[in-house]
Order: structure tokens, then sequence, then C-alpha cells
């Protein structure tokens, strides 16, 4: 006589979580604290393991800078020691560089941007990082908007 095993289903994995703008806009405001200014650092230490995290605030509202702006914070100013570096190109430079990189490998993504910028066989010292252009301009996706248009 056999004994055949009751089926039990294999254990469901839960699905993303979807916040609203207005639940991603309340928990900044949460962990501001009261103060005024919340910098990425400190939302990274003060984040919960079931919070947003900081790429979810600026693929939704274009930078991290604009979400604290809708939450009502102050924007983050730009670190004094960066200043010179992000200056080292014109907005023109900024989009040539996308063009270029659109040009040679036929992608605008940030991660096709920084491989072909960086390739080891033609490194690229006169193009600008990602992250330079993503501050620049606000967000990655207001860049390649500009760039493509």
């Amino acid at each position: 006589m056999t004994m055949h095993a009751a089926h039990v289903p294999a254990p469901m994995k839960p699905g993303p979580v979807v916040y609203t703008d207005q639940q991603l806009l309340c928990v900044l405001i949460h962990l501001a604290q009261g103060e005024s200014i919340l910098g990425r650092r400190t939302f990274k230490q003060r984040r919960g393991d079931t919070d947003p995290s900081a790429p979810l605030y600026e693929r939704r509202f274009g930078s991290w800078n604009r979400a604290l702006e809708l939450a009502g914070l102050d924007p983050v100013a730009q670190p004094e020691q960066l200043q010179d570096a992000t200056t080292k190109w014109s907005q023109e430079q900024l989009i040539a560089a996308i063009r270029r990189c659109l040009l040679a490998t036929g992608s605008t993504t940030l991660a096709a941007y920084e491989a072909w910028r960086t390739d080891p066989a033609d490194p690229k010292s006169d193009v600008p990082p990602a992250t330079t252009i993503r501050f620049r301009m606000g967000s990655w996706s207001r860049a390649t908007e500009l760039a493509c248009s």
C-alpha cells in the first residue's frame, strides 16, 4: 500500500510593493524627523527594511531633490568638492556625450553609457561620468530626453 502525500502548494513569492506618490513623500517626511532637509546618507541610515529605496524616488520623481521638494523639504546643496568637477562640461557637451553613446551602442541606458565610457579597449576621458550628467541635468531620463529630441 502506497501513501500519497497531500499536495502542498509551493510558497508564493510576494510581488513588488507598489507605493503611491503620497506614500513615498510621507516616508521622506517621516524620515526627516522634523528637520527641513534629508540627505541621501541620512535617508539610508534611517530607512527601515520595508521603506522604499533612494533609487525608487529618483525613478518616480526624476531626481532626489525633486522628491524632497514635493515632500516640502529643502533640496540638498551640491557638495563643495564637486562644484568644480561638475562644471567642467557644458550642458551641450553632456548631451553630445549621450548622443555619441547612442550612435556607438544603439542605447542610451545609464548602464550602456557607463560601459561605453569606461570600455578598457577604448576608454573615453573626454566624456563625463553618468553621475555628473544625472546631477547636472536633474535625472538620467531628462538628459536622454534632451539628447534624443
